[in-house]
């Protein structure tokens, strides 16, 4: 059993369970990497899917995932803005929030059967972490926890991917410009198209998630 995993989530059919939504995910996200379409967008000159696209796909699936592991408590999980306590100005972009049920105004939400939009002004009092979605993480952006810092304790980093050879290094940036910790779907080698999912990352995701939750600020 992986170390990363605490109680409550131990046991093989628990672990597996629980982990299926992650590898769903990075089972979505992977063809988009093949060296096929890679050849094909630098003939081009552009990518084929523009990466904003492909980044809400992520983060989309990031915010399913994490509703299940936290269904138990008296939270929701969104994306959106933070307002500051005089809702005088509103944070940078927040990929995922979790925060405590309700918010201060919704973008399109209002149609529940056919909205394509679904976005929450959420009031920073009520912000438990952010987490900041990456696509392919090659670098960390040292500034965006301490953007947030006036709005929100807690920033974590996940990427849908990131080099074999510089997740450690990243891992070790992130925790130095402020980040809660670092995780990713799998590595993934840009010279040989190469892709291996990182289920221990998955894990340690989950792990730190779960345990955010049960302390909310």
């Amino acid at each position: 059993m992986s170390k990363y995993i605490c109680k409550r989530h131990s046991g093989v059919l628990g672990r597996a369970l629980l982990l299926e939504d992650f590898e769903v995910l990075a089972g979505k996200l992977k063809p988009w990497r093949a060296p096929e379409l890679r050849e094909l967008a630098l003939e081009k000159g552009s990518g084929l899917v523009l990466g904003f696209v492909k980044g809400l796909k992520l983060s989309a699936g990031l915010i399913y995932a994490i509703r299940k592991i936290m269904s138990r408590h008296d939270l929701e999980v969104h994306w959106g803005h933070l307002l500051d306590p005089r809702r005088e100005s509103c944070s940078p972009e927040c990929d995922v929030i979790i925060h405590k049920k309700g918010c201060y105004q919704e973008w399109n939400g209002e149609n529940q059967a056919n909205r394509v939009m679904d976005f929450k002004f959420i009031e920073c009092e009520d912000a438990i972490a952010v987490i900041s979605c990456k696509s392919h993480a090659k670098s960390i952006d040292p500034d965006y926890p301490t953007k947030l810092r006036p709005y929100v304790k807690t920033v974590l980093l996940f990427a849908e991917c990131c080099s074999p050879k510089q997740h450690d290094k990243l891992r070790r940036q992130a925790r130095k410009a402020g980040y809660r910790g670092f995780w990713y779907l799998y590595t993934y080698d840009e010279y040989s198209g190469e892709c291996e999912d990182r289920p221990e990352q998955w894990e340690g995701f989950v792990n730190t998630v779960s345990k955010i939750i049960a302390k909310p600020v």
